[in-house]
């Protein structure tokens, strides 16, 4: 089956600066939440201090960023918070679904050795990342830290009929068929690509942040060419080919109300999650403009057969990208 997804992809995907072989990837996958609920609740002044030299890099990110427990302050009331967050019955609860719907995360394992020999065949000098996973109260499903890190928050991959989400999320609704293990391995993708290309300025136009988040997807893509096209993207099929059936329509769009030059921030709208997007029919999902993006950085890249992926990120214009793409929509595959 990976070597069936993997040639159906073959057409998107970037040259290669070095071919690592994905029998030499080892992935190692800590389960910190297991041992930071293991502390124990009347020594906290001694075993998280323990937790931080284990995991010097991460813990400091996850327990000031991550929960957001203040730096600086009373060490009593530190102490409070992590207490009641080990010990809450809310908290307790939620480790027990993580380990029921969790026992193990062999399924991960396969798609992270997929994700990191194209990481390092891309980006040979970026070290493979150690993998940790943990439990943040449903407040990042996976991040970084530096570039050696990917944490997994499990909390949000309990799956779409996890009884609390409808409550938790009540105003992104539309987000929760997305808290399912079939993302997780494509949120790890996500998180690298972010860190490799950098946010257009506050000053850029639409087309500017159209193509930096064409350029995410197409990094995924290449990361994880085992995985769907419209499950890098978070599309349902249905979503994929309204966008597919109405590449014509979408580009009239963009072009006739004059948007791709438009530098007001209120045109984010077009590229960030929402449940439908902005202007066009309601059965259409949201980030049509970063869909688009994606197009268009793959036409280019199929101009340019022989441009690595780091190449084209050093590309910074737009408009040169659209440009050279030679792009066209068309109404169907």
């Amino acid at each position: 089956m990976l070597v069936l997804c993997a040639c159906k992809n073959e057409k998107n995907q970037a040259k290669k600066i070095e071919e690592v072989k994905q029998s030499d990837i080892q992935v190692n996958i800590t389960r910190f939440e297991d041992q930071l609920f293991a502390c124990d609740p009347n020594k906290l002044d001694v075993d998280l201090p323990k937790l931080e030299k284990q995991f010097p890099l991460f813990y400091p990110v996850f327990y000031n960023q991550v929960l957001q427990v203040p730096t600086f302050g009373d060490k009593g009331t530190q102490l409070n918070y992590m207490r009641d967050f080990i010990t809450n019955k809310y908290n307790t609860g939620l480790l027990d679904s993580v380990k029921k719907t969790f026992p193990n995360l062999d399924f991960l394992k396969k798609d992270l050795e997929i994700l990191f020999t194209n990481y390092k065949s891309h980006f040979p000098k970026k070290p493979t990342p150690k993998v940790i996973t943990c439990i943040s109260e449903f407040q990042s499903s996976t991040f970084t830290v530096t570039d050696s890190i990917i944490a997994i928050s499990l909390d949000l991959y309990l799956g779409p009929k996890y009884i609390y989400y409808a409550d938790i999320f009540k105003q992104y609704s539309f987000m929760i068929p997305t808290f399912d293990k079939k993302y997780m391995a494509i949120d790890c993708a996500n998180v690298l690509a972010t860190n490799l290309v950098p946010p257009p300025g506050d000053n850029s136009t639409l087309l500017d942040k159209m193509i930096a988040k064409g350029k995410m997807f197409y990094i995924m893509e290449n990361l994880l060419p085992n995985k769907d096209e419209n499950d890098i993207i978070k599309y349902t099929k249905k979503d994929w080919k309204f966008c597919i059936n109405n590449q014509v329509n979408i580009w009239t769009y963009f072009i006739n109300k004059k948007l791709l030059y438009d530098t007001r921030f209120e045109q984010y709208k077009y590229i960030t999650e929402a449940p439908t997007t902005y202007g066009m029919p309601k059965e259409s999902p949201g980030r049509v403009g970063a869909w688009l993006g994606w197009q268009i950085v793959r036409a280019y890249m199929q101009q340019h057969p022989s441009t690595t992926i780091k190449e084209l990120l050093a590309i910074k214009d737009g408009q040169k990208i659209l440009t050279e793409s030679k792009y066209k929509p068309t109404s169907s595959n």
